[in-house]
């Protein structure tokens, strides 16, 4: 009949088994999934995180101008099942350990990331392209990064120049 009274006892000596959140900081594992964050200087404006968001919480819409797009993700929406940051190519969606996302219901519309990506232009016709962040150029093509600052009509010619030199200085070399 006095078993209750055993664990009553146990239970105050060792005190509360749950956390003391808000009045100190929660324990976060380390591969907790929160909210996406997005590095707007890698993105190279792919769309493969829009197209693999099941809820549809990221959007890219181009600027009135014609100058870049307009990118937002709408924590909202967000299930935060990390599929943008697994399949983003350039790594520029991450997840964050980031869950403190509570709102009043006024402030809905303002918890979303929103950020500005130019498009880049042609290193030769000036056309505009999808961007090309530095940091990638540099690592892809450490020898020459600027033949991927070109449109795909100058990057065909160019090629195709490169092509005709490599065999005129090939028979050059024969005879």
């Amino acid at each position: 009949m006095f078993p209750f009274l055993k664990i009553m006892v146990r239970n105050l000596i060792q005190g509360p088994a749950t956390d003391p959140y808000p009045f100190a900081p929660a324990h976060t594992p380390a591969k907790f999934r929160g909210c996406a964050v997005h590095d707007p200087e890698k993105c190279i404006l792919c769309g493969i995180c829009r197209h693999v968001c099941a809820p549809g919480a990221i959007q890219l819409r181009p600027s009135e101008d014609g100058s870049g797009m307009q990118f937002a993700l709408w924590h909202n929406s967000c299930v935060f099942c990390g599929m943008c940051a697994h399949y983003c190519p350039t790594g520029a969606l991450k997840m964050s350990t980031n869950w403190k996302l509570a709102h009043l219901g006024e402030e809905r519309f303002d918890n979303a990331i929103a950020n500005f990506i130019p498009f880049g232009q042609c290193a030769e016709c000036g056309k505009r392209i999808q961007p090309r962040p530095r940091a990638i150029t540099d690592r892809l093509g450490a020898d020459n990064p600027d033949r991927f600052l070109l449109c795909p009509e100058c990057k065909r010619t160019s090629v195709a120049r490169l092509a005709t030199e490599e065999r005129r200085s090939h028979t050059q070399e024969t005879v």
